[in-house]
């Protein structure tokens, strides 16, 4: 019980130098203001955004304004790098959450998928610290290309007589820009795209940047025709390539426009983590929008993103190590210390035989292959249809990609069990093993406090993260893993998933807490084995993706179910090291089981796109 209180205060003392580290860096010590803000969007709809205002930023010395959209399946606050790095050299930034995203509302208008962008324009242009002729957008992924769509929209209001021009440039961040004048209903002519323009490829992007002059190599971008055509909408001259980072200046009607490629070395998912990346988003708005009134230029190499992602990271691992010393907490409750067992928590007889040992590792094997071979055909083909990227789902299951994650992990938790009970039935039945020591042998009352304590557990964790986000307006992340606060309506998906996941930890819990809990063996040499089995199938399929996309351009797995993995690689080892700890101290696989089935379905709910609504 001491343990778990040092330990529980260890963490939260984490999270507490976690929030206010990552304040003093995105604030800029105190010389931005941050605010989470709820604006009014079209279609009697809500968007939820972080608004990044200089101090210095007022009616008597306005700043200029970049909206900051992010991808598609993220949410506000992956554009950090964006909103940190611009925000601190004067330049106001407001990343809002997209439609569909985050905390803001579902929209059907049919100008749905760029209409989030043009409603946080719309909302944000009069405010009277705003420079309305230095108005501009950037993206990523799918942010780009509703950057791109807005920029069409606000040239279309122009050329049409039904608007004003509001923006000034475009920096589209993994995604094609538009490469040749406007074609607009009802005009003669194409429309020459009028702003500002810039692009960041990633020079092994997995969905964009593939022209077929180049065989479809995004490394070669610079080689084709859409890339010099891109250049030359200036009228500027390109003798060969497009040459990397170099700003073209032209004019189109007279007036001077800007167009530039940055090609970084990076994989698309590392746009918005990368200090390359945010070296070129401030090399380009120095360019089109120059240095903000009342401030002095800051070198695009110094960069405290990153330094803020630090300190984020280490509110993640104190939320982890959060977890089980408030369970046990929990478990001094008379209440719940009926959850544990009166029967030893046990293991794996020993591994004497050759016969034994070949069984074993012929089990581990195919346990470990099986997520890797079950993906493809499970996840992308038959929940997802083949779809370019997750879009299947009804009003129940509303979350597309969740809908592939939890219909892989059960696939996997079914198959496993029939590969453990096949093992069991043909060798450990015969060697007097009994089923009772897989620890799933509890009472119901014991199983129903097992969920409660779940319940308590997470409910404990996320006010945590909520009150921490109150004080200081930070969460726990790293990357594309993040701990973040969230709506009603995440919390409702999320208990709709949760049988899903809980039903894939208890499988996992039972081959982590008896088959690799070997006799004999030491603690870490088990954690290892099982830890090594999570994911050894899922960074072979990583390993292949990659290594034949830098080799040659080309995929061989359907791009975004391979970078669902990628904060998998550590959730599931990570619960399989707790849900241990769990096991060794209640005897039974529901304790830790269902504590992070919980918990992993929040956190995958509240940081991917809901396409549905329960109500």
């Amino acid at each position: 019980m001491r343990k778990s209180k040092i330990v529980l205060v260890a963490a939260l003392i984490l999270c507490l130098l976690s929030s206010i580290g990552a304040h003093v860096i995105q604030t800029d010590f105190g010389k931005v203001e941050v605010t989470e803000m709820l604006i009014p969007g079209s279609d009697g709809t809500a968007i939820s955004g972080l608004l990044y205002r200089p101090k210095q930023a007022s009616s008597g010395n306005p700043l200029p304004l970049i909206i900051a959209g992010h991808g598609s399946f993220n949410n506000k606050e992956m554009q950090d790098q964006n909103l940190i790095e611009l925000s601190r050299r004067g330049f106001i930034v407001f990343a809002p959450d997209s439609y569909r995203h985050g905390k803001s509302s579902i929209h059907n208008e049919n100008m749905g998928e760029y209409a989030s962008m043009v409603d946080s324009v719309e909302a944000l242009y009069d405010l009277n610290y705003v420079d309305q002729e230095k108005v501009a957008l950037v993206g990523h992924s799918m942010g780009a290309d509703q950057s791109n769509n807005t920029a069409r929209y606000y040239i279309e209001q122009e050329v049409t007589g039904q608007g004003v021009n509001k923006i000034s440039a475009v920096l589209t961040i993994g995604c094609d820009p538009p490469y040749t004048s406007y074609e607009i209903e009802g005009l003669d002519t194409p429309v020459p795209v009028t702003i500002d323009y810039g692009v960041v490829e990633g020079k092994y992007d997995e969905w964009f940047f593939k022209q077929v002059d180049v065989g479809m190599n995004p490394a070669r971008y610079f080689d084709s025709e859409n890339a010099r055509l891109f250049i030359e909408q200036v009228g500027a001259d390109v003798n060969g390539s497009v040459e990397n980072g170099k700003i073209y200046e032209g004019t189109i009607n007279g007036e001077t426009y800007h167009r530039v490629i940055y090609q970084n070395p990076e994989i698309h998912p590392l746009n918005h983590f990368s200090r390359a990346t945010a070296a070129s988003t401030i090399n380009y708005f120095y360019t089109v929008l120059g240095i903000p009134s009342g401030y002095e230029k800051i070198d695009e190499n110094n960069q405290v993103w990153f330094v803020k992602e630090l300190f984020n990271l280490l509110g993640l691992v104190g939320i982890f190590m959060f977890i089980y010393p408030f369970s046990c907490i929990l478990l001094q409750i008379p209440f719940f210390s009926g959850i544990i067992s009166k029967r030893e928590a046990t293991g794996a007889p020993a591994l004497k035989s050759s016969g034994q040992k070949i069984g074993f590792w012929i089990v581990w094997v195919i346990n470990t292959a099986l997520p890797a071979l079950l993906l493809i055909p499970i996840g992308f083909k038959l929940i997802g249809q083949e779809t370019f990227v997750p879009a299947i789902y009804n009003q129940l299951f509303g979350e597309a990609n969740t809908n592939e994650l939890v219909g892989w992990s059960v696939a996997i938790a079914i198959s496993i069990l029939i590969v453990i009970s096949v093992y069991y039935l043909l060798s450990g039945k015969k060697n007097g093993i009994s089923i009772k020591d897989w620890g799933i042998c509890v009472t119901a009352g014991q199983f129903f406090k097992a969920l409660l304590l779940a319940i308590a557990t997470v409910f404990g964790v996320y006010v945590v993260v909520f009150t921490f986000n109150f004080l200081f307006g930070t969460d726990f992340r790293i990357w594309v893993l993040a701990v973040k606060t969230f709506d009603v309506s995440k919390l409702q998906y999320a208990l709709v998933y949760f049988p899903g996941f809980a039903v894939f930890y208890l499988v996992n819990s039972i081959t982590s807490n008896y088959n690799n809990n070997i006799t004999g063996w030491k603690e870490w040499q088990k954690l290892l084995v099982s830890c090594i089995s999570n994911v050894l199938g899922m960074a072979v399929l990583i390993f292949i993706q990659y290594s034949v996309l830098i080799n040659d351009g080309t995929i061989t797995f359907n791009a975004m179910r391979i970078v669902n993995l990628f904060p998998l690689m550590v959730l599931i080892p990570a619960a399989t090291i707790i849900s241990r700890q769990y096991y060794k101290k209640t005897g039974n696989i529901y304790t830790g089981s269902f504590v992070f089935g919980l918990f992993y379905a929040i956190v995958t709910c509240a940081n991917t796109m809901f396409l549905g609504s329960l109500f």
